[in-house]
């Protein structure tokens, strides 16, 4: 599996190149049509057409658009196959800060619908992927993966001080200073 642009750095590669960030450099890729549905279905995380049996979760550490995945294949290629890393991760790959996510928490609004909270629990759920599994669109591995992940995002929710309580019908709501009341 391909490394996480958080884990591409200079310091385990052979080589380094400077990046010179402060300028631009447009590049203009004329590719198939097959070529960009690809870079589009890993972009947007969805199934790739030819190659349905891939989970998406595989590639949910990619950028969300097309140049952020073609230059997140590029820097771990260039390094797998060259042992080249640039000095600093180019702009399109790095890790960005969520603002109106920071802004929803300080401010205490809602994070999650009913039906997102809903979605995040049955993902804790083995019984969630059994399907999935049954019909060898997934391992049992992947399935444990994404249980691990849920849970990790569940309690990032839960550490904040948003609850998630378990009913189908209750709201997600923020747990007020030592109690437990609904919002």
């Amino acid at each position: 599996m391909p490394s996480t642009p958080s884990t591409e750095t200079t310091s385990t590669a052979k080589y380094e190149v400077a990046l010179k960030g402060d300028s631009k450099a447009p590049m203009l890729l004329n590719v198939e049509g097959g070529i960009k549905e690809l870079l589009t279905a890993l972009a947007k995380k969805e199934k790739i057409k030819g190659a349905e049996d891939i989970n998406p979760e595989v590639f949910a550490h990619y950028p969300n658009s097309i140049t952020g995945v073609c230059m997140h294949l590029m820097v771990s290629g260039l390094k797998a196959e060259l042992d080249i890393a640039f000095d600093e991760l180019p702009k399109s790959i790095r890790q960005r800060g969520n603002a109106a996510m920071d802004k929803k928490v300080a401010g205490k609004k809602r994070l999650l619908t009913r039906e997102q909270k809903n979605e995040l629990l049955e993902q804790t759920q083995m019984s969630y992927y059994e399907t999935k599994m049954a019909t060898g669109v997934i391992t049992i591995e992947d399935a444990m993966n994404s249980i691990r992940e849920a849970f990790t995002k569940k309690k990032e929710f839960e550490d904040m001080g948003y609850v998630l309580p378990a009913g189908k019908t209750k709201y997600p709501y923020w747990q007020e200073d030592g109690e437990g009341a609904e919002k």
